[in-house]
């Protein structure tokens, strides 16, 4: 089925476009729709293709993963980072457990280590290519651009 465009005669059949008859009533209810879903993970999830055919390791990598994310969310700081720590250890190969440090780092307000471990993701993504979109490693470099800006160290 084709989503309705904006200026395409509304599908209730009243006659007007789209956009002046039913869309705001639409877009409301997607709102509450997502709004009643469980929090979902920060969109730092890429499409790599680590693991395949393996099925285990990658529900325990979510899991693990989801896990620190959680305590990060409840303010658990401390349990947050053995939970990384551990996720680092048990998957050295893939980048969520630089990922999720940096984001305890940055809960803990210290962004220039969160930096430094979204730099650690950074290699790790780097180190395994064919591991995943060619586009992640950006997301990476964001977070480093807004948490260590170059020149930061510069005295005005």
């Amino acid at each position: 089925m084709a989503k309705t465009g904006r200026n395409d005669p509304c599908p209730c059949g009243s006659g007007k476009k789209y956009k002046q008859c039913c869309l705001a009533r639409d877009e409301a209810a997607a709102a509450t729709a997502r709004a009643a879903q469980p929090a979902a993970a920060p969109a730092r999830q890429p499409k790599f293709n680590l693991f395949q055919g393996g099925g285990g390791d990658v529900d325990e990598l979510t899991q693990a993963s989801n896990a620190v994310i959680g305590l990060v969310q409840a303010g658990k700081l401390d349990e947050a980072e053995k939970a990384a720590h551990d996720l680092l250890a048990r998957f050295p190969d893939v980048h969520d457990g630089y990922d999720r440090l940096g984001m305890v780092c940055e809960a803990r307000g210290d962004q220039r280590q969160a930096a430094e471990y979204y730099r650690r993701a950074i290699a790790v993504i780097r180190a395994h290519p064919d591991d995943y979109d060619p586009d992640f490693e950006a997301v990476f470099h964001k977070l480093v651009d807004r948490l260590d800006p170059p020149g930061a160290d510069t005295p005005a």
